[in-house]
């Protein structure tokens, strides 16, 4: 029943428990206690109450009528009989109470804890000091990330150029982003921790992540694993482009990531109906959503529709997707450009930067900022000064970079920019050489005939081109594929292995005379029995040697195949301890022969060893298998066909088998890329079945091409798809034409085209590429790395709160050692309604404060701010009032025992950061709407990083002065030290508050905080250093906020009317920046200074009158 002063809660607010002051028939008047001097009343109807129950160690305030103060008490018990509350006070005793006499405080967290300590309701300094360790490293930690909490809870690895990349769009009010990193640098670690941050800034945000279906389970698992999507609930939604149809159009999606964008680019012209709806619905999304990431490491030269097609995927507003013209003349302009900023760095020699900025001068002669830096950097070749010179080098490649790049939010890193975190390429395989060499002899001079035989024509270019293919792989594909061209009839499985067109060419086309005779005595060679000498034999050798090596099973079982067998088989069956199965990867062109692989060597290794990746299986069935081979210990060997060829993590492999090549250079890029990428094993072994070994073989011949003309095993070939694109028909031709000989007459011609090629590419780039040597890069990720060294730091200051303080259990995991995680124990200081809703949803998964530990396992928490358990901790020290404040006579030998010698003041704990509201102003006059508040917070974290500020205020006498005197500061400064031992302090809570009474008249107290509250902070704005801090700060601030309108006016100047279409929000942007430059700046000049904490001390060379302890 509902009366006056029974304590309830609102099923329509979130203020939490209130008392009931006033009650009629349909309403009541809830009074929501705040602070003894805060309370909040609301009408509210009676259908919306309900009684509010509390829960053991809720924290109550209760009036004393004849102390004539407040005292602090925890809820013990509830008394049904008597309809009385227990209540533990400070002094240990326990007092029955009545509902209509308890006061609770609401979810509003107190505004400023002098109001706790001018009612003398503070706690031990035991609870401060913990309390202020913990906020003290929260905001150490916000200050070296500059706000990222996604960035540093993420359980990744840091790496420079992941980390620019994340903290430019993190910084960017509009994040709508194309990353175009080159393949295997982390674009999805990087689009994972913007999305992660995303749903840390936006509570009710809602994210779709849009993939291909065979890397939907390898998205999930890194989504899980490094940024721990559960502990947002079902706010993102992950689906494979062939489920697109699962996202509702009427969805109300706010960040959207779309995996291998350049894919669904290309959908927008396509014949194909599906694929076209497959575009409209990300095309839509697109639009909808404020925040978009594209991820694609598709090279602009030779995809300009495409790349066209993402770019303008990133405009939120409709756009004229016909201006391809000018697109590639801008790509044309930017090569130019690039051409002459490739060299142009620093530590060039003055000659080679004279010819560049002679030409640049001709480019770019309307430019006026351009030629007077070029003027500057001129006399500075006279006068040999080298710092101004560098200087002045860099400012222009910045300047040039910033406005002709083309475009703003493309975010590029290249391999060779990044050589510090990824290895140089060292995939050069061992061949191995097929067995039956009197079969390859007949087959190879039978191939050779039928190529010198047949007509010169396309059609039989395309069908050699078959031959040559199917006969570099297990040789039943070359069957298959013969048989079909005698039977003039193609096959499902070779239309599947070669696609429909070449196989219709392959049946279509007239068989030539003589043809058929060659075809049979082929077919006849292939089908007479090679019992234990075809590929697959050799294989299973090749494998049982590497994996008894592995296992280091004694040499006098290598030379007899079958009993080395039989001991694998038998360790596969009984492990031994310490033995390690290596992870073998086997990739084949082909469907057929990928199964014919894998049901080999299932019989002898057994089916659990052997898993597949395969086209003809469904996307779950793919899954499952690439899982049970990363995580199943016997599960050792993946066997794939070309499905596997894109998009997987398979940086882990021991060992990469190329059972056959591939023609097509790009697809074998794509298979080494698969191992090639951060994270990969330094030793990682490479082979190659290169078929017969042989002087003249065509094997041999196209491999040499990929290893010396491509250089394919040696670096990568991404950014080279239309040169190879280009370069692959004449190879057809010079195959057809002249066989082995005529592919290795164009080694060194390739090498030489593929060097001049890469120059082209790098001036493409010159522009778009990332600068991860600049002074914002570089230091942004020294302080990332110096703060993780703290992590011991960090967990002390943690657990000294969570654990010393709120008495929750530290529990270790029991075979990892530094994972732990928190749990709750009969002690823990806080009510089990806030366990349940507040902490215990956090506490499922083990974490570690040791980014190297945690990046070592999988589904591992960083305990780092924007951690769920640490925020969650950091919210409620937010409300919770314990250690907020605090009083303590320290006792000091060295001090004057005389009374009436004491000192005392109080001790002011300030957060300080830049004050914003002046920015709200401006957005609300301006009527400027959806402006992202949180990303211009990151910037000025930058400009002014948050800090807490400890100040000692002398109140001895009227006038109030901060403590500068180092000796006493030394004793100040001094931790608390509660029993024990000379110099120790004691508590004035309790029985021993009274002892304040002797240094502030009671009656005078309230007025006494709150006067030395409002001139310690003005005190600590008048100090010579921290107004230097706060000018400095906004004068870099103002500084790079200038850099940044002038850089975006002049590329605004400098843009065309269709160009400005792919950039339409650039004037706003301008517009904004320019309105706000001003109100940021006196943000910081005059910055946020919020009360942290307070407390109220004396110094004295003896113990207070009443010593017994606390």
């Amino acid at each position: 029943m509902i009366d006056i002063g029974s304590l309830v809660r609102s099923t329509k607010n979130d203020l939490g428990v209130g008392k009931v002051v006033e009650v009629s028939r349909t309403d009541a008047v809830i009074e929501y206690f705040c602070s003894v001097k805060q309370r909040i009343r609301k009408t509210l109807g009676l259908g919306v109450l309900q009684e509010a129950r509390l829960q053991r160690q809720t924290r109550c305030y209760l009036w004393f009528p004849k102390q004539q103060r407040w005292i602090v008490g925890r809820v013990f018990d509830w008394d049904e009989d008597s309809l009385y509350y227990d209540i533990d006070l400070p002094d240990s005793q326990t007092i029955g109470v009545r509902e209509k006499d308890i006061y609770v405080r609401c979810n509003v967290p107190i505004a400023d804890p002098i109001e706790i300590l001018a009612v003398k309701g503070h706690e031990t300094p035991y609870f401060h000091d913990r309390r202020l360790a913990f906020v003290q490293s929260a905001i150490e930690q916000r200050a070296l990330g500059r706000n990222m909490t996604g960035l540093i809870s993420a359980n990744i690895d840091l790496f420079p150029h992941q980390v620019e990349v994340i903290r430019r769009v993190l910084e960017d009010p509009i994040q709508r982003y194309l990353l175009a990193d080159e393949p295997g640098l982390g674009k999805t670690v990087e689009a994972g921790t913007i999305l992660r941050q995303f749903l840390l800034d936006e509570p009710q945000g809602r994210a779709a992540v849009i993939v291909s279906k065979y890397l939907v389970e390898q998205w999930r698992q890194e989504l899980e694993g490094k940024f721990n999507l559960s502990q947002f609930g079902d706010r993102v939604q992950l689906v494979s482009l062939s489920d697109i149809n699962q996202i509702s159009r009427n969805a109300n999606v706010d960040l959207t990531i779309i995996d291998e964008a350049h894919r669904v680019a290309a959908m927008a012209d396509s014949s194909d109906r599906a694929q076209q709806q497959c575009f409209e619905i990300c095309q839509s999304l697109a639009r909808k959503s404020k925040n978009l990431l594209l991820l694609s490491a598709v090279p602009i030269a030779g995809n300009e529709e495409n790349f066209l097609t993402m770019l303008q995927l990133l405009e939120a507003d409709k756009c004229d997707r016909d201006g391809i013209a000018s697109f590639r003349e801008r790509v044309q302009r930017c090569q130019e450009i690039g051409r002459e900023m490739l060299d142009f760095r620093e530590g060039v020699k003055p000659d080679i930067l004279q010819a560049k900025l002679d030409r640049l001068r001709k480019i770019l002669a309307k430019e006026d900022d351009f030629l007077q830096l070029a003027d500057e950097l001129e006399s500075c070749f006279a006068s040999q000064e080298n710092s101004q010179r560098e200087q002045l080098v860099s400012d222009i490649r910045d300047r040039v970079s910033n406005t002709y790049r083309l475009h703003r939010r493309i975010l590029r890193n290249r391999r060779n920019a990044v050589e510090d975190v990824i290895f140089d390429r060292d995939a050069l395989p061992k061949i191995e050489y097929d067995l039956n060499d009197e079969q390859w002899s007949e087959i190879h001079i039978l191939l050779d005939n039928w190529r010198k035989a047949a007509p010169k024509s396309i059609e039989h270019q395309i069908i050699f081109l078959l031959f040559f293919c199917a006969s570099g792989t297990w040789l039943p594909i070359l069957e298959r594929v013969v048989k079909a061209r005698l039977q003039r009839k193609s096959t499902a499985e070779i239309d599947r292995e070669f696609g429909k067109n070449d196989a219709a060419t392959l049946t279509a086309t007239e068989l030539f005379s003589g043809e058929r005779e060659l075809l049979e005595n082929l077919l006849n060679t292939l089908q007479k029995p090679q019992e234990g000498s075809d590929r697959i034999s050799l294989l299973r050798i090749a494998i049982i040697q590497f994996v008894a090596a592995a296992l280091k099973i004694p040499p006098q079982y290598r030379g007899n195949p079958r009993e080395l067998l039989l001991k694998i088989q038998d360790r596969i069956k009984r492990q031994v301890p310490g033995d390690r199965f290596p992870k073998i990867v086997i990739f084949t062109s082909f469907t057929s022969t990928c199964q014919a692989i894998v049901e080999n060597l299932a019989k002898i290794f057994g089916k659990k060893a052997v898993a597949i990746h395969q086209k003809s299986k469904a996307g779950d069935d793919a899954v499952a298998n690439l899982q049970r081979f990363k995580n199943e210990p016997n599960c050792f060997i993946l066997a794939c066909d070309r499905s596997a060829e894109t998009g997987l993590n398979l940086q882990f492999a021991d060992w990469l088998i190329h059972f056959d090549l591939p023609w097509f250079p790009d697809r074998l890029e794509q298979r080494l890329g698969r191992v090639d990428r951060i994270g990969s094993k330094m030793g990682a072994q490479f082979s190659l079945f290169a078929g017969p070994d042989m002087p003249d073989s065509l094997y041999e011949a196209w491999f040499k091409v990929l290893k010396d003309g491509f250089g394919i095993f040696q670096k990568s070939i991404s950014s080279l798809q239309v040169y190879v694109g280009e370069k692959l028909p004449q190879l057809e031709e010079k195959l057809f034409a002249e066989g082995a000989k005529g592919l290795l007459s164009e080694v060194e011609s390739i090498a030489s085209e593929i060097a001049r090629e890469q120059i082209k590419i790098d001036e493409q780039y010159a522009l778009d590429e990332i600068d991860l040597v600049g002074d914002s890069a570089s230091e942004y990720f020294a302080a990332l790395e110096n703060g993780d060294a703290r992590h011991q730091e960090m967990l002390q200051a943690a657990e000294g709160w969570i654990c010393q303080a709120l008495n929750f259990k530290r529990i270790e995991h029991p075979n990892i050692s530094g994972l732990l995680r928190y749990q709750p124990s009969q002690k823990t200081l806080i009510p089990s309604i806030d366990l349940t809703t507040k902490f215990i949803p956090h506490f499922k998964r083990y974490g570690t404060y040791n980014r190297r530990i945690a990046n070592q396992h999988g589904d591992v928490n960083l305990y780092r701010i924007g951690e769920g358990s640490i925020d969650a901790f950091g919210s409620y020290i937010r409300w919770d009032d314990r250690g907020q404040a605090f009083a303590m006579w320290r006792y000091d030998e060295s001090w004057d025992a005389a009374e009436g010698k004491e000192w005392f003041g109080l001790q002011f704990n300030y957060a300080i950061e830049t004050d914003l509201q002046p920015v709200e102003q401006v957005l609300k006059e301006q009527i400027i709407e959806n402006y992202n508040l949180k990303t211009l917070r990151r910037r000025t974290d930058a400009w002014f990083p948050p800090r807490l500020e400890k100040v000692f205020a002398d109140t001895r006498t009227e006038s109030v002065s901060l403590v500068e005197d180092a000796e006493i500061l030394k004793i100040l400064q001094r931790p608390y030290k509660g029993k024990g031992g000379p110099n120790r302090d004691y508590n004035l809570s309790k029985n021993r508050v009274s002892a304040i009474d002797d240094f502030v008249k009671p009656e005078e107290w309230d007025n006494f905080c709150q006067t030395k509250r409002k001139i310690s902070e003005a005190l600590l704005r008048e100090r010579v250093e921290f107004r230097y801090k706060c000018d400095r700060a906004a004068e870099t601030a103002k500084m790079q906020i200038e850099n940044r309108i002038d850089r975006l006016q002049l590329r605004s100047q400098q843009l065309s009317e269709s160009e400005r279409l792919l950039e339409s929000v650039l004037a706003a942007e301008i517009s904004t920046e320019s309105a706000l430059i001003e109100a940021i700046v006196a943000g910081i000049r005059q910055p946020c200074i919020r009360l942290e904490s307070v407390g109220f001390i004396i110094i004295s060379g003896r113990p207070p009158a009443k010593s017994e302890d606390d």
